[in-house]
């Protein structure tokens, strides 16, 4: 890593918070520190503007040991995504992010994006139907009527989970 030294190479004094414009594209959504800084150690003359996402700036300090040196965590960051667990950009607390490795990042987040996109599909079914929250099933989530409980778990399934569930005992409708 090219030792980079702030002093020597910032045209403004101070970095501004930002939040970046919404949408869908690389970097969308999430909150950011912008610098214009003199970068003689890079193809573009003059000045630069330099950002860094808040939440790595967080992760460094919240998902690393305090004793740990810095070097060895950017070094670590590098080859790394810091995750949003509820997948808010820009839900910074220290339980929602984590530091994972790029391609674990991509799986988890297309899992998201499609467990998302099977509940928006639920709820206009659910509309599409006439149905309340309270004629779903617990167990496939589909609009169901009528929903029967089955012994031992809880919540009301649509006759077919419930007759998967309690395997051959009586089922309350």
């Amino acid at each position: 890593m090219e030792n980079y030294h702030l002093g020597e190479n910032c045209v403004q004094s101070y970095a501004r918070f930002e939040h970046a414009k919404p949408g869908h594209g690389s970097g969308a959504g999430y909150e950011r520190w912008r610098s214009t800084e003199h970068r003689p150690h890079t193809p573009t003359e003059g000045r630069e503007d330099v950002y860094v996402a808040h939440h790595r700036l967080l992760a460094v300090v919240e998902c690393y040991p305090a004793e740990q040196p810095i070097e060895s965590i950017l070094d670590d960051l590098v080859e790394k995504d810091v995750h949003h667990h509820n997948g808010i950009k820009w839900d910074n607390r220290p339980g929602n992010i984590e530091p994972v490795e790029h391609a674990r990042h991509a799986s988890i987040t297309q899992e998201q994006v499609r467990a998302w996109a099977e509940d928006e599909k639920r709820e206009q079914r659910r509309r599409a139907a006439g149905l309340g929250d309270e004629a779903t099933c617990d167990g496939c989530g589909e609009p169901a009527e009528p929903l029967a409980t089955s012994p031992g778990f809880a919540g009301e399934r649509c006759l077919e989970c419930a007759r998967q569930e309690c395997d051959g005992e009586p089922i309350e409708v």
